[in-house]
């Protein structure tokens, strides 16, 4: 399978956009990789995430604030001949970024990064109640470190070209 790395921020970015989901790689105590898929906001090159108030992801994230992050777009399959197995191939682009994570307390701020999350899934701006506001815990992702890879097929700029 073909492998060609993507370096164009845009294009990095439409690949994140493409995405409903991105899964997030946090680290066990005792080393061992724990990773959770997650609804996510992208805004001004940092992840947005939300989740409950508790539980052990947080409890994880006190312990190392690090995490691996990566989105990735829906493959499809492509084969060369149906009846030779080695011919068969995929195609999907990816982003993995790495970054510490910071909680939002600030009431207006969560709402506000709420929203940015809700773009992904809606047109809508909404209002969040405070109690909701009160008892979600909004994730800031900074990325210091992002790779972008297309997988099985010739990567072309123009695939990315904005409207």
């Amino acid at each position: 399978m073909r492998t060609s790395f993507i370096t164009e921020k845009l294009a990095i970015e439409a690949i994140i956009h493409q995405c409903d989901v991105c899964f997030v790689g946090i680290t066990e105590a005792d080393g061992t990789p724990y990773v959770i898929p997650m609804s996510f906001g992208y805004l001004n090159s940092d992840i947005i995430l939300h989740s409950a108030p508790e539980g052990k992801h947080l409890k994880l994230l006190a312990l190392n604030n690090r995490v691996c992050v990566t989105f990735c777009t829906e493959r499809k399959l492509m084969y060369q001949h149906p009846d030779v197995a080695c011919s068969y191939s995929q195609t999907s682009q990816s982003v993995l970024c790495k970054g510490s994570v910071s909680f939002v307390d600030d009431v207006d701020e969560k709402e506000r990064l709420m929203n940015e999350v809700m773009k992904n899934y809606s047109e809508r701006t909404f209002k969040f109640s405070r109690p909701a506001l009160v008892n979600v815990k909004v994730w800031r992702i900074s990325v210091d470190e992002i790779t972008a890879k297309s997988f099985g097929q010739n990567f072309k700029k123009e695939q990315f070209a904005q409207d």
